[in-house]
């Protein structure tokens, strides 16, 4: 495989967020990046607040050729009704994929690009510039398809139905948006985060499709082993479907004396503490509020184990970090976090997945995990996810993503027409 030393390679990346030291959004990107740069140079796509971060830590790493490109959307109405509406951010992200498509066409005009990958907010349903340009292009990975189990259902309550319901209509509608099609099809590699995502992709589409889950790059710093706890952490934000109402159920089972800290913050936090003086576990249960990012590094260092009971996921960022921090997981085995667990977990006694069931059996099996885990803690501190595998594993995926214009066609030729359309997402 190649390096990117002695190697003139130009790599165009659409990130919109990418940072170091972030979270989430922001540290998948980065770590696409990052992985990326070992071919050839990257030319990073940002939001221009992402840059300043970034060229600060490639004054500290000058052999990584990574080069932070900002792009910033048009003021407009759109600016407004992002700090109103549900979801608000796209708005933003949409006009911010307008100014980059130009930024990328500049950029292609001006000099030789090997690649141009999309690793900004990737889902199945929208449509992205990358396929327009004269180059081999990777769409992915993408998601936005994974749907909570129906017979979870009741966890998510009457916010969280109701936030599903006009989920699934906005995403059906964005799958047959022309644009979207027609970036589906251009791509000369299409990724997906989880297998979720390939039943709601046209059928020639699926059957080409890859999976690689962009989380797995996500890096964590140095943080030194601790002492483990008798606490329960949960690093999620407090949104139905993450999940925390399953974390307060599996609490009730738990060994007597075992804590729970949720350190983070959300929409259910209001129900979550109503919930916590019904079971009576006032004193069993911390609410830390957002935890900033070192100190959550050094909680999950600190805890008997890390819970992640996520309904509806396609990535796991939080989980990639807890595992590279050695921590004891627990994880409702559905969708994304189950598969990186399977594909690139290496400490099955530190990765314990309890599979999808009634909203009692789950936070029963979680229960019984955390117990086993507080009561014989594993002695391995170290990492307990193959990453150097993934990296080399997303490499060959962009390798045989450059090497494939002699295969298919050419971003340019016009895209055949399909008699079937592609499927809207099930419950």
């Amino acid at each position: 495989m190649s390096s990117s030393s002695g190697t003139s390679r130009s790599i165009l990346m659409l990130a919109w967020l990418a940072a170091p030291d972030r979270g989430s959004e922001w540290a998948a990107a980065w770590g696409m990046a990052r992985a990326a740069a070992r071919l050839g140079r990257v030319l990073l796509l940002v939001r221009p607040d992402c840059a300043p971060a970034i060229r600060a830590w490639c004054e500290r790493h000058p052999e990584v050729p990574i080069e932070p490109v900002p792009v910033a959307a048009p003021a407009g109405a759109h600016r407004r009704l992002a700090g109103l509406l549900p979801k608000g951010h796209f708005l933003d992200y949409l006009a911010w994929l307008d100014a980059a498509e130009k930024v990328a066409h500049e950029l292609a005009r001006g000099q030789r690009l090997e690649l141009a990958v999309h690793a900004a907010l990737g889902c199945y349903w929208l449509p992205s510039p990358v396929t327009e340009l004269p180059v081999p292009s990777v769409w992915g990975p993408v998601g936005g398809a994974t749907r909570t189990p129906p017979v979870l259902l009741p966890v998510l309550g009457a916010r969280g139905l109701a936030e599903r319901a006009l989920e699934r209509l906005v995403l059906g509608l964005g799958a047959r948006l022309p644009a979207t099609r027609r970036t589906m099809r251009r791509a000369n590699l299409v990724l997906v985060e989880c297998r979720a995502t390939l039943p709601v992709l046209p059928a020639d589409v699926a059957a080409r499709a890859r999976v690689f889950n962009r989380a797995v790059l996500t890096e964590v710093p140095p943080v030194p082993p601790r002492e483990r706890g008798r606490f329960v952490l949960f690093p999620s934000t407090l949104d139905a479907r993450k999940g925390p109402m399953l974390a307060l159920e599996a609490l009730r089972r738990a060994p007597p004396g075992t804590e729970l800290l949720f350190a983070n913050e959300g929409p259910e936090e209001p129900r979550l503490r109503r919930r916590v003086v019904e079971l009576g576990l006032e004193g069993r249960v911390r609410f830390l509020g957002r935890v900033p990012r070192a100190r959550c590094f050094e909680l999950v260092r600190e805890a008997g184990c890390v819970l992640f009971a996520g309904t509806n996921e396609d990535g796991g960022c939080a989980l990639v970090e807890a595992m590279l921090l050695g921590a004891p997981v627990v994880v409702l085995g559905h969708s994304g976090p189950a598969e990186i667990v399977e594909r690139w977990g290496t400490d099955p006694s530190r990765a314990l997945l309890v599979p999808p069931a009634a909203p009692a059996a789950v936070a029963a099996g979680m229960a019984e995990a955390i117990g086993r885990l507080l009561a014989w803690p594993p002695r391995g501190h170290d990492p307990h996810l193959d990453q150097a595998g993934a990296t080399l594993a997303f490499l060959g995926l962009l390798e045989e993503a450059m090497a494939a214009t002699a295969e298919r066609r050419s971003p340019a030729e016009p895209v055949a027409a399909r008699s079937t359309e592609p499927a809207l997402p099930t419950p």
